[in-house]
């Protein structure tokens, strides 16, 4: 609160051939206003204070009070209260009085301007200032219920409306009965229950919030929604409306193994965009809001024969899908409400699944001899759905043979023993195998060149 003290010079005639012209200086307060400042007139050359009242409950003015303090001097003064005219532009004879008192309290006062003669024996002066009622209009559009108008939302759209006005303090100016009022300006803001949703767009009277990317969209959990207004004078009104959400929201996240490491345990990863050889083991981890049915696609197009299209019921449930040929694929899910609406994942960015075309490659040297670096013969190889090798001696013994048919690859190699048992030790030298194999994606490594070539066993002995 400001505090405004006026310096006043008035001496009767009687008293002004007696004193030197001294300053007088006396109060006007109000400690139970909400805002304080001072105005100035169009044309009055006065500057005086005035002293906001704002209601702290829409339709419940406020009253005003003010509290006059006399000046120094000698104690025992009289305080008589006057109001502003506006039609006859004066003010009207006293309606309050007080006497042999050192303060006056004037309270329970409507808007206007209010003006105190204090007198004593050696003073005369007059203290003017405005009381004004600040009871602004804010109203959220809802039902009698408190909540959201049925027809102010659909599966495309929700719309909040809400009413605000300003106050108009009206004042006149002293000298010529003018007119006008103080500045006022009001600023709204919505804002919501949710700490996870944000508000996009439009942020005023008339919030439009469209089901469609790349803005926020309805909301798919109960929401409250609140509007905040503040205006010039720091008075903060709030009012809100609930929304019960019919939209839903689609999304999943992928999971696949990882097969970094043969030789340890699967570890299912999460990624937007997984790649990995055949079988592509894809898990779709549902994390749609407000959904009672889920659609779910994991093959774009008819590029396999099997089944692709599953239906959930339970956000809690999630769907397994292998993929066996090597290619490209983009997932969706279309998610639906119960009261009908529809959404889809993904909308912008694709999630994308690689299946690693099929790859075949074989070492031509390598040494089992127990340190744990290059002892076993063994083909690097991706997306093979059937596979097998056939090792001979140099003399057309077949030594060691491993089939592989479907399913994922997990062959540690060839460890240099006769049929790999580890217990009967080959000698070193060449050795001639055959591959026979085929891709997920029917490249076929067999005959057309046939698929062969010499390994050479090469082992120290002790």
């Amino acid at each position: 609160m400001r505090r405004f003290t006026i310096n006043i010079l008035r001496l009767s005639s009687l008293i002004s051939l007696l004193l030197v012209l001294l300053p007088i200086s006396g109060q006007l307060s109000s400690p139970l206003a909400s805002f304080s400042d001072s105005l100035n007139y169009p044309v009055y050359p006065e500057v005086d204070p005035y002293f906001v009242f704002s209601s702290p409950k829409q339709g419940v003015p406020v009253r005003g009070e003010l509290i006059a303090t006399a000046p120094s001097g000698t104690p025992g003064y009289d305080f008589n209260w006057s109001k502003y005219n506006s039609e006859s532009n004066g003010f009207d004879p006293p309606i309050h009085t007080e006497t042999g008192v050192s303060a006056s309290t004037l309270s329970n006062r409507e808007a206007g301007c209010y003006q105190v003669h204090i007198t004593s024996t050696d003073l005369d002066t007059i203290f003017r200032a405005w009381i004004f009622q600040n009871d602004p209009i804010l109203e959220v559009e809802k039902g009698p219920d408190g909540k959201v108008k049925p027809y102010k939302y659909t599966c495309d759209y929700l719309i909040l409306n809400a009413t605000a006005e300003a106050d108009e303090l009206v004042y006149y100016d002293l000298g010529t009965g003018q007119e006008t009022s103080l500045a006022n300006a009001i600023e709204v803001t919505w804002t919501c229950d949710d700490p996870e949703y944000e508000i996009f767009g439009n942020k005023r009277l008339y919030l439009n919030i469209p089901n469609q990317p790349p803005y926020s969209r309805p909301p798919t959990k109960d929401t409250r929604f609140t509007l905040t207004m503040v205006d010039s004078f720091n008075l903060v009104r709030e009012d809100d409306v609930l929304y019960e959400s019919v939209h839903v929201k689609a999304e999943f996240a992928l999971w696949y193994e990882e097969r970094s490491d043969a030789d340890a345990d699967p570890v299912w990863t999460e990624s937007a965009n997984p790649e990995e050889e055949s079988p592509l083991e894809i898990k779709f981890q549902n994390l749609s809001e407000n959904g009672i049915e889920f659609v779910w696609t994991a093959v774009d197009s008819a590029k396999t024969g099997e089944e692709s299209e599953y239906i959930t019921y339970d956000v809690n449930d999630s769907v397994l899908h292998t993929y066996y040929i090597p290619g490209y694929y983009f997932p969706s899910l279309v998610a639906r409400s119960e009261a009908g609406c529809v959404d889809s994942f993904p909308l912008l960015v694709r999630p994308e699944i690689h299946v690693v075309p099929s790859e075949l490659d074989a070492p031509n040297v390598f040494t089992p001899n127990g340190d744990q670096v290059n002892d076993y013969f063994v083909v690097r190889s991706k997306s093979l759905k059937s596979f097998r090798v056939t090792i001979y001696s140099q003399t057309g013994r077949q030594v060691y043979q491993y089939q592989h048919i479907e399913g994922r690859m997990e062959w540690e190699g060839w460890d240099g023993t006769m049929n790999g048992k580890g217990n009967n030790y080959l000698s070193p030298g060449i050795y001639y195998y055959v591959i026979e194999a085929i891709g997920w994606d029917a490249t076929v490594y067999r005959d057309v060149p046939p698929y062969t070539g010499f390994v050479y066993l090469f082992r120290e002995l002790e």
